[in-house]
């Protein structure tokens, strides 16, 4: 499991770091172009989107949605107008005696006179004619901006499934234990239906046994036993914390049941003492954990 995890998250990380590579990139990209004819010079993102896509659908479908939302956000912009060099650098002239005229009357409603404050380099941006300056003086258009800022979104989602990988991957194992479970526990009423009681009881004995090592290994719970039988897991995971003395004493009473099912010189388990343990099964699948 561990050894999984590292190794999504190597690969997570390759995949973020092409992603905030490509933002870089495309904020000292600013073409006037339509979005489309931009999306099409910038392939590289495209084929990023795509990687990234399925890997939110396989690991966080919560945000599957999300993901693509911010994708068509961005195929809806409006057309990039393309402005001369001379409006650029006039841009920056008037943006910068704005500023600086903004913070000279801040300064003199505050102080009573006019006493000179060089204004902030960190002030909002100046907006004209679908041009905004940035704090550090280049231009940049609105709805190029606008692009950076759907696609910075799609990157803080895909961090957030980097950064809870544990959680993610633990919660698919669970979900395929349990799918698996319900399988395995559709069989044992179909042996016991079919008088197959030891046989039945045998499997319900497995299910039991791999349902508490599943809690064990979720919670870290060391087990000394390289093959533990219910006996050791139930005192385990007591010992460990994850549940009193009520629960451990049902389940060595399930334990004990799960011993005359299997050792052939123990009379048949009865229909009730059966009965009892498959329930018993079922409780702790769903209680415990």
């Amino acid at each position: 499991m561990e050894d999984t995890i590292r190794t999504m998250q190597h690969a997570l990380d390759a995949l973020l770091e092409e992603g905030f590579a490509l933002f870089r990139g495309t904020i000292q990209g600013n073409d006037g172009e339509h979005t489309l004819i931009f999306m099409k010079r910038h392939t590289p993102y495209q084929s990023w989107y795509t990687k990234a896509l399925r890997v939110i659908r396989q690991l966080y479908p919560e945000r599957y949605d999300d993901f693509q939302a911010h994708y068509r956000a961005i195929l809806s912009l409006q057309r990039m107008t393309p402005h001369p060099s001379w409006y650029c650098t006039a841009l920056r002239v008037i943006c910068t005696l704005t500023a600086k005229r903004s913070q000279d009357a801040k300064d003199h409603t505050r102080d009573g006179h006019y006493g000179h404050t060089p204004g902030s380099q960190d002030t909002a941006s100046h907006v004209c004619m679908g041009m905004a300056i940035t704090p550090n003086g280049d231009t940049i258009s609105r709805v190029h901006m606008a692009f950076l800022a759907q696609f910075h979104q799609q990157l803080s989602i895909l961090n957030s499934v980097r950064d809870g990988l544990e959680y993610v991957l633990a919660d698919m194992q669970s979900a395929l234990y349990g799918e698996v479970g319900d399988h395995v526990l559709a069989t044992v009423y179909t042996l016991f239906q079919h008088g197959h009681r030891r046989a039945a009881g045998a499997l319900a004995g497995v299910l039991l046994e791999i349902h508490l090592a599943q809690v064990a290994a979720k919670y870290r719970v060391t087990i000394r036993p390289k093959s533990p039988d219910i006996t050791v897991l139930n005192a385990a995971l007591k010992h460990g914390g994850i549940y009193d003395v009520e629960v451990w004493r049902f389940i060595q009473r399930l334990g004990a049941l799960r011993d005359v099912c299997v050792d052939a010189p123990e009379p048949a388990p009865t229909v009730d003492d059966l009965t009892t343990f498959i329930h018993g099964v079922q409780t702790v699948r769903k209680r415990v954990g």
